[in-house]
């Protein structure tokens, strides 16, 4: 029986929640999943799936099916218009291959059937039961539990009519813009609390030395970076939210939203984004490690105490390292952690101790330039026990003088415009007009 096998709705019209970047490796593996499904479909049009042409494709794409979960813990392929998405990223196919990858797609969808979820190494006889669907011997569409002599344990078969009653009703709410403003602030407050709802487990799990798998929190960014384009002064408003008793579960929260506006601003794209917000997320995790009475003390912190704040990102990469597999992105999530920890330059002041110019020091990613702003400006607008939340022109002001080293300056004039923080209380009519060539 297809116990690992989940059917998922067929879904033509929302590619809203796809974008995953782009792997070469998972690429190959996808063309090859999509090329082995379009031709068992269509020999199950001519031949019954228990007929011995069908053992080599069978094991060809159990093979497949099984490299990929080894690869990335799971296998989430779906239909989307006219494309497969693979866990979140797009297969690319070549010419030769568009009209019969149209075929397949048309073949799932007059079955209801939009893709399907592995989580765990698939055997030969729960493929061939998801091959049985198909076949020219069915002329009734599969029930919720699959066929009716062919049950699929686990699994659920979403109905296209379902959809359509859904698309319908979205329909009719986006005749009332009114309904839809508000739908959509609703939406942006639950997401936001779902959030810090993950982080405070997330949280609890890296004090106890065994943290939770992060990339669990990919579908609460993707809607963050969804809301943020539609509702961008409410999504703002909501980086107000603090509760100073679980600073760092807001901090790290807020952090994630600014820096998915921030980097909407800066004309990245949505993929782009996802993975900033999701790295922006956990940027601080580490501190949580830090006893209480060290990152709530006042005065100043003597040489020992330095060394055991600066472990903080140390800690942060650690848990990142202690996720399953290694693969490009956890290598971009590694370095910005890091770097974002860097000052930008190191500044260079007259007799008065005023910075006259700043000399970068080294070549930071974008993604961290992105959030050490937005992770001081947080900071320095919310209450702490040693001192009080400065208001958002003063925490400006402070990050273009006292801290100006410490970030991309173009890039902070950038962010005082999306923060819609009048910049001339800190600086001149000459440096507001700002350019991002190179950036």
């Amino acid at each position: 029986m297809a116990e690992n096998l989940k059917i998922t709705q067929a879904q033509n019209e929302n590619i809203g929640e796809f974008g995953r970047g782009h792997s070469e490796k998972l690429q190959t593996l996808a063309r090859g999943l999509v090329s082995g499904l379009y031709m068992l479909v269509r020999s199950v049009k001519m031949y019954d799936p228990d007929n011995a042409v069908f053992e080599k494709p069978l094991a060809q794409l159990q093979d497949v099916v099984n490299q990929i979960i080894s690869k990335e813990g799971r296998l989430d392929l779906v239909g989307v218009k006219d494309s497969f998405y693979l866990n979140n990223m797009l297969v690319k196919v070549d010419l030769n291959s568009i009209e019969n990858q149209r075929y397949l797609l048309s073949e799932m969808r007059a079955k209801d059937v939009g893709g399907f979820t592995v989580s765990k190494p698939i055997t030969l006889p729960e493929l061939k039961n998801f091959v049985w669907i198909f076949s020219k011997e069915q002329t009734e569409q599969a029930s919720e539990e699959g066929l009716e002599n062919r049950k699929l344990l686990n699994m659920k078969v979403a109905r296209f009519s379902k959809l359509r009653e859904k698309l319908n009703k979205e329909a009719d709410r986006l005749d009332n813009p009114d309904d839809q403003k508000v739908d959509r602030k609703k939406y942006a407050m639950t997401v936001y609390a779902r959030a810090v709802v993950f982080l405070q487990k997330y949280l609890e799990s890296v004090r106890a030395g065994k943290p939770l798998n992060s990339s669990k929190a990919l579908r609460l960014v993707q809607d963050l970076v969804d809301v943020s384009y539609d509702q961008k002064t409410h999504f703002l408003g909501m980086t107000t939210t603090k509760r100073e008793a679980e600073y760092l579960v807001f901090h790290q929260v807020n952090v994630c939203l600014m820096s998915i506006v921030f980097g909407a601003e800066l004309g990245l794209t949505k993929p782009q984004l996802r993975d900033l917000g999701y790295i922006a997320l956990f940027h601080d995790a580490g501190m949580t490690t830090i006893p209480d009475e060290l990152a709530t003390k006042r005065g100043a912190l003597t040489v020992d105490e330095k060394a055991q704040i600066q472990k903080a990102p140390l800690i942060s990469v650690r848990n990142i390292l202690m996720e399953k597999g290694f693969s490009r992105s956890t290598l971009l999530r590694v370095v910005t952690t890091f770097e974002h920890k860097a000052d930008f330059g190191t500044a260079v002041r007259d007799a008065r101790g005023n910075i006259q110019m700043i000399i970068p020091k080294t070549n930071l990613g974008v993604f961290a330039k992105v959030i050490a702003i937005c992770d001081a400006f947080d900071a320095l607008t919310s209450k702490r026990p040693y001192r009080d939340a400065y208001g958002p022109d003063v925490a400006l002001m402070l990050m273009w003088t006292e801290m100006r080293n410490k970030f991309d300056p173009e890039l902070l004039q950038v962010f005082m415009r999306v923060m819609a923080i009048q910049p001339v209380k800190v600086l001149s009519k000459r440096q507001q007009n700002v350019s991002l060539a190179g950036v």
